[in-house]
């Protein structure tokens, strides 16, 4: 046995064991207390600890002007009711147009300038449409929508909004829409003018279509009939208001 022990310890890979045994053992050590460091080219450079992270903050886009509304109805067309263009109609063919529509006669008559309408549930609170027409030509001078009388400011409103709805925003407004008096015109390229208006206090909507050429002419022959108590109702006639046309 001890014959075998001296063979293997003057071997000399036996004889290097002890001295790589150490070695190894201080690899170890060294490799547990020492941070991982990075390896770049000759240098050894530590590794920096995470950056934090950037936060980008985008820089608010500049708005750009909102588009003018349309408030004019395009030129090179005209305002129509019952398929009759309104600055041109005169009244025998405005006569025939609203029998076509079903409106039932109040007075047709042409010892008067205004012929009158019942025109009940073509829209909300409606009452009667009321055509005038000018003495020479019997050329159309205006259309008016002769309402029943509300508790609340809300109608007026209502109105306005149908009108917008085909013809855009008004040129003047006066008046706040909530409540008092108020008006609110448009004018339209073929000379047609559009009236909202909310009578104080009785509270009462006004709407008209005047033809501004013609109604210089015109006299009105009588009062508007008042007293008139109907049931309000919400139904409508989408013939109830002119549309505008282009050629």
């Amino acid at each position: 046995m001890q014959s075998a022990s001296r063979f293997f310890l003057r071997t000399p890979l036996v004889h290097g064991l002890p001295q790589a045994t150490l070695i190894c053992a201080l690899g170890c050590a060294l490799a547990w207390v020492t941070p991982v460091e990075a390896q770049t080219g000759w240098r050894t450079v530590s590794s920096s600890p995470a950056a934090p992270a950037v936060v980008v903050t985008p820089i608010p886009e500049v708005l750009a002007p909102a588009a003018p509304v349309q408030t004019e109805a395009p030129v090179g067309g005209g305002l129509q009711m019952f398929g009759v263009t309104l600055s041109t109609a005169a009244r025998a063919e405005m006569r025939q147009a609203i029998r076509n529509e079903g409106l039932k006669p109040q007075r047709e008559d042409d010892a008067f300038q205004e012929d009158i309408y019942e025109a009940l549930n073509w829209m909300p609170g409606l009452l009667q449409m009321k055509f005038s027409y000018a003495p020479q030509g019997q050329r159309l001078a205006r259309v008016e929508y002769l309402f029943m009388t509300f508790s609340d400011n809300a109608h007026v409103e209502d109105v306005k909004l149908r009108i917008e709805g085909r013809f855009g925003r008004p040129q003047r407004v006066t008046g706040r829409e909530q409540s008092g008096p108020y008006q609110a015109v448009w004018r339209l390229p073929d000379q047609m003018e559009i009236f909202v208006a909310r009578e104080w206090p009785q509270k009462t909507t006004q709407l008209r279509f005047t033809n501004l050429s013609v109604w210089g002419q015109v006299r009105t022959d009588s009062a508007r009939e008042d007293g008139q108590t109907v049931r309000r109702e919400r139904n409508q006639n989408n013939q109830a208001l002119p549309m505008w046309v282009s050629r």
